[in-house]
């Protein structure tokens, strides 16, 4: 060689260097091996160097080293034609691919010459001689002993016609790409190496494979020419396993040699240089290709399987880039199965390999991936990127830089390095201390109610029976009625809950835990100190007990005690970014929007009330950017996702007052009562309301100090702004539950943050305030715990009916049952049940009176002492017993006894109970209901929408992290 060797190599060390001979134990016939090395380059000027170094290093070197250059446009020509014993470059264009490029090469310079003379062994006119091609890239690198090693191994077993490397990261990493590669039959190339994993000799077992990367590839020249070289219809991307498929079918074996070693840089997978020849995207070229090898190779009784299996992988691909907001990637694999399905070269080319069918698909069958591998390979992928994202989720956009103040520095637990690991980590982490114990104590709490029955209270109707009777709820009502908008949500939360009566158990057992960590989730954004956000958490979780939510059963609050803190978070990611170019989050808005479409289904008046300030806030306080604008976006798109509720609620405001769950709340408020007004506790509140006045002094004596924080004025704010609401909504006679809940978050913010500024403050009066704050919090929690769920929550059956009046409301009888309340004392009232009684949601889906008149008109008729017709008329509206409960008006009772028509039946003591002949009349009942279902389809569309846009974005690219189970080669 007549080139001069590179100053330097500083590129490999001396370990790389081979040593002074190879040793085969075996002791096998000496072979005489002559290597063509074809090096096929474009736009490789970043790499060529390292290659050219390391063709220099090797000992032996090739025979013949032909440079083929794919219309590059930087300096990939001049540095090819610098190799060492380089051919003439060969220049090709730029759409050529990868195979084809190597067989232009081959075509216009050939291979070596085999030397007839004396070789490096001896004599060689007596050893046999064998041609090899060595396929190498411009962004690969053969450590010095990697021919050496293949030829070593291909002296060994000679029956082996292709042989592999094992791949290692670029540029002298020991992070592994591959030692051998395989593809499951759905196309999923399988590596077999772990994310990140390093080379530690694990994987250094000769063996054969299904294929070897083409980067540092050597082919027998007889396999290549039978094989007719790699297929011209895959320029890049799986012509390797294609090639390597063929080889086993054709009883070539394919081995990997794992003590040789190449380093690759995969330019074109990892996206650093543009793709060669191909104009199609990377991620649609290697599923297009993963289709067709599969197609072309596979056995013809597995076509019709495969060909479903790739349709059902393709359907569930592109919904998970719908779902990634990349509309492109379900373009791509529709684009890849149907064009390779419909293109027919596939077709051609199992015609043209029928000869290479000298091994049954059952001898090689153990070379390729399982399905449960790639099953396995998939979720551990789809989990691992789903976490990634999440983690990435409002992280995309530029924002302010967190600036490492004096105070966050000290806020830091230290901790004894000499003490037990677990204590360490506890010791810093406070708030899980605190939650495990609001878990610990909501199971406690909730001793009384865990048993048989759902949960009921004055205040909470029973759970529907299943999911498909809340679906009915939730899209059926009276003509001119409209079901409530949160029974659709509800319906959605109870379908990975176990069903409606396990949603409601959490929701109302588990609120303390589940509010607690949503304000973590709030407070740990601008709270730095662990203690005073662990003390803030826990406190807002208490604050749902002594409220009253829990033991009055008030869904609806609960609900909101865990969204609040939810749709903080949100508003605080918008409205955060400030000194920067591009402001606020539009992810964070949609979920912004989200949450206040919640708010506005269980709680119209917390959610009112919210969305205004939000408004008002985003127009006057933001202005008119973009900030401004995702706020009031997030406020319509909240509106929007309730329709038609919002037009129900605008129709009839008194339904503000409403909480999801059960009938109006009107009588959850602070009454005439001064005390609980100022202190945000409803009267029948589980605990006194002098509890909370701590807490408000404590609030009120942090404004006094001269530091205050913008965080503890909006916590005074969101106090001041419940307050307001609780004032107006009292005296217009609505429910006011939630909006008291508000001022006493409002007031743990202010501490919490007041408690973040003071930090470990060493003088007695701030410990002092943070000891009364402290003890509060601890005997609200004693209260908790020893009073538990005690309360007009209980757990019983969902009717209070004997059990044949229950049962006869069951499919095929489908009876109804007319429930009639009346005490000497009080007015007559009346339900209908039917269907297994008033549910959830009923309430607010309440006939009209226009049709309910009919039975209301029998009933007064009755109350006047009757005709003798009221018989017949019940029968007439479909009803089947007349039913009682105690106390009974004794005037009443004895009209419905002579009443023809109706005969005495069963029933507890006290009551009272008439079966209604229906034998002489047909009757149907006034109370049928409509179905809204395009209107819950297209509810159910929009929250799909929503939920797609609150999510990350799904990256689209054929590259993967080095190392995984999925590399897509070059």
């Amino acid at each position: 060689m007549e080139q001069e060797a590179p100053a330097g190599w500083e590129f490999f060390d001396s370990v790389d260097f081979p040593t002074d001979h190879t040793d085969d134990s075996l002791g096998h016939a000496r072979i005489r091996h002559v290597v063509t090395a074809v090096v096929v380059g474009h736009e490789g000027a970043a790499w060529l160097p390292r290659l050219t170094e390391s063709l220099w290093a090797l000992n032996p070197r090739p025979d013949r080293v032909i440079a083929v250059d794919t219309g590059s446009t930087d300096e990939t020509a001049e540095l090819l034609a610098s190799m060492p014993g380089v051919e003439p470059v060969v220049s090709v264009s730029a759409r050529t691919g990868f195979g084809t490029a190597v067989a232009r090469g081959l075509e216009a310079v050939g291979f070596a010459p085999i030397p007839s003379a004396v070789g490096p062994y001896g004599d060689d006119r007596h050893m046999p001689v064998v041609e090899w091609l060595w396929l190498l890239h411009d962004d690969c690198a053969p450590a010095p002993k990697a021919l050496e090693k293949l030829l070593l191994q291909a002296t060994m077993s000679p029956e082996t016609g292709v042989w592999g490397p094992k791949l290692r990261l670029w540029p002298r990493d020991r992070d592994l790409l591959e030692v051998g590669v395989t593809t499951s039959l759905g196309g999923r190339r399988d590596t077999g190496i772990e994310n990140g994993e390093l080379d530690q000799g694990q994987h250094d077992q000769l063996r054969n494979v299904l294929a070897v990367s083409s980067a540092g590839m050597l082919v027998r020249r007889d396999v290549w020419e039978a094989l007719h070289g790699f297929d011209p219809r895959l320029p890049m991307f799986r012509d390797d396993i294609d090639f390597g498929w063929r080889a086993n079918r054709a009883g070539f074996m394919v081995g990997v040699a794992p003590d040789a070693v190449v380093y690759h840089a995969q330019a074109a997978a990892t996206g650093e240089r543009a793709l060669a020849g191909t104009r199609r995207h990377a991620y649609q070229l290697d599923r297009a290709n993963a289709y067709y090898t599969v197609l072309a190779n596979a056995p013809a009784k597995l076509l019709p399987l495969l060909i479903l299996r790739f349709l059902l992988g393709t359907v569930m691909r592109s919904t998970w880039f719908l779902l990634g907001k990349t509309p492109s990637g379900a373009v791509d694999e529709w684009t890849a199965l149907l064009g390779t399905l419909l293109a027919g070269g596939w077709t051609t080319a199992r015609k043209n390999r029928k000869q290479l069918n000298r091994v049954p698909y059952d001898d090689i069958k153990g070379l390729f991936s399982r399905s449960v591998h790639a099953l396995r390979q998939n979720l551990e992928e789809t989990t691992s990127t789903i976490s990634e994202r999440i983690r990435e989720a409002w992280a995309d956009e530029p924002e302010e830089q967190v600036v490492t103040t004096a105070r966050r520095a000290k806020s830091t637990a230290r901790v004894a390095v000499e003490q037990p690991r677990w204590r360490r980590q506890l010791i810093r982490r406070p708030f899980l201390i605190a939650w495990v114990f609001l878990a610990l104590g909501a199971f406690v709490a909730a001793r009384s109610l865990i048993g048989d029955g759902v949960l009921r209270s004055h205040l909470l109707l029973p759970a529907h029976d299943s999911l498909g009777a809340l679906w009915h709820a939730a899209a059926s009502a009276p003509p001119g009625v409209t079901p409530p908008a949160w029974l659709g949500q509800f319906w959605a939360f109870s379908t990975v809950m176990f069903g409606p009566s396990g949603a409601t158990n959490l929701l109302l057992l588990g609120a303390v835990p589940l509010a607690g960590l949503a304000a973590w989730a709030l407070l740990r954004a601008f709270v730095v100190d662990r203690v005073a956000r662990a003390w803030g958490a826990s406190a807002y979780g208490l604050a749902v007990f002594t409220n009253g939510a829990i033991s009055q059963g008030r869904l609806g609050t609960c609900v909101a005690a865990i969204v609040l803190p939810l749709l903080g978070a949100a508003v605080h990611t918008i409205a955060r970014r400030r000194r920067v170019v591009i402001q606020g989050s539009w992810r964070a808005a949609w979920f912004a929007g989200i949450c206040q479409a919640v708010l506005f289904a269980f709680t119209p008046a917390l959610g009112l009330l919210i969305s205004l300030t939000l408004v008002i806030g985003g127009v006057l306080g933001l202005g008119w950017r973009r900030q401004g604008r995702q706020l009031v976006f997030s406020v319509v798109l909240g509106l929007l996702l309730v329709l038609p509720w919002t037009i129900q609620l605008v129709l009839h405001p008194s339904r503000l007052g409403q909480e999801a769950g059960g009938p109006p709340t009107a009588a959850v408020g602070p009454g005439n009562s001064l005390p609980h007004l100022l202190t945000g506790t409803p009267l029948g509140a589980p605990t006194p309301w002098w509890l909370v006045v701590p807490l408000i002094l404590v609030a009120l004596a942090s404004l006094l100090r001269e530091s205050r924080q913008r965080y503890e004025l909006l916590g005074w704010f969101a106090a001041m702004l419940g307050l307001a609401g609780t004032l107006v909504a009292s005296r217009l006679g609505g429910g006011s539950g939630p909006l008291m809940f508000l001022m006493t978050a409002g007031w743990i913010i202010a501490v919490t943050v007041a408690w973040d500024s003071v930090g470990k403050s060493t003088e007695i009066i701030v410990q002092g305030v943070l000891g009364i704050v402290l003890v509060t919090t601890i005997v609200t929690a004693g209260f908790w715990l020893v009073r538990g769920a005690d309360g007009p929550l209980w757990r019983g059956p969902a009717q209070d009916l004997p059990a044949y009046l229950v049962s006869a409301q069951d499919p095929p009888e489908d009876q109804s049952i007319l429930v009639v309340r009346k005490d000497p004392n009080s007015p007559m009232r009346y339900s209908l049940v039917r269907d297994g009684g008033p549910r959830m949601g009923s309430l607010e889906a309440a006939p009209t009176a226009e049709q309910t008149k009919p039975i209301t008109d029998v009933l007064a008729t009755l109350g006047g002492g009757g005709t003798g017709e009221e018989g017949r008329q019940l029968a007439g509206l479909d009803i089947d017993y007349v039913y009682l409960p105690a106390p009974v008006d004794p005037t009443l009772q004895s009209t419905l006894d002579s009443l023809p028509g109706l005969t005495r039946a069963s029933a507890a003591d006290g009551d009272s109970a008439w079966l209604v002949d229906r034998s002489r009349t047909e009757g149907s009942s006034p109370l049928q209901d409509q179905t809204h279902t395009v209107w819950r389809l297209l509810g159910l569309i929009a929250w799909i929408i929503a939920l797609i846009f609150c999510l990350p974005t799904v990256r689209r690219t054929v590259a993967v992290p080095h190392g995984t189970h999925a590399r897509r080669d070059r």
